[in-house]
């Protein structure tokens, strides 16, 4: 694996939500639960070629999709924000890697900062670490991403797994991992993942 550059605290939200299929009336995009920025307020430009195809899946559909059946508005994709999840390195990294003459498999991951407007407790922090891996190649499957998630978390200690499907806008399929806590006595949400979506 190489680390992937996650240097951009400030994301638009084209590549933290646009790019990976989340709609534009999602909730997560309010601003209970999004640190949007006044200044700068919007990204200055967008890939417009690659633009137009996400606007098109998100209110048309393709790929399999029939979208959101919505009208995509590109003023709501440029509007900056803290980025709140390193996914958006993610989508950034495959569209360059898509944009390639020869397709290279590649494998990379990355350990960076996130934020989201959540009410501070026990469990909840507005800034936290998210760890992140990416394996593109071709021919991989769901027992691929299973193996590879059960080898990091033994290599942390973690043997007690289990995985459970769940819905994520941009895998199909997608899964929540989970971990038997010796103290805790129960199963906790130790990790989300899936296959992204073509």
């Amino acid at each position: 694996f190489t680390e992937m550059p996650t240097d951009n605290f400030v994301e638009s939200s084209f590549w933290n939500f646009d790019a990976l299929f989340q709609p534009q009336q999602h909730p997560a995009r309010d601003q209970h639960d999004t640190f949007f920025l006044q200044d700068p307020a919007e990204a200055p430009e967008l890939p417009a070629g690659y633009t137009a195809k996400v606007k098109k899946v998100h209110s048309q559909g393709g790929y399999g999709s029939q979208g959101y059946k919505y009208e995509w508005r590109p003023e709501e994709a440029r509007r900056n924000l803290l980025r709140t999840h390193t996914t958006s390195a993610s989508a950034r990294l495959l569209y360059r890697l898509a944009r390639q003459e020869k397709f290279t498999p590649v494998k990379y991951f990355s350990i960076d900062r996130v934020f989201r407007n959540e009410s501070l407790d026990a469990t909840h922090l507005a800034e936290f670490h998210q760890v992140e891996g990416v394996v593109a190649d071709r021919g991989l499957t769901l027992g691929h991403l299973m193996g590879t998630l059960r080898q990091f978390f033994t290599k942390l200690g973690i043997t007690q797994l289990r995985f459970k499907p769940a819905y994520n806008p941009y895998t199909e399929p997608s899964m929540e991992v989970f971990s038997y806590h010796e103290g805790l006595k129960k199963w906790v949400e130790v990790g989300n993942s899936g296959v992204f979506r073509p």
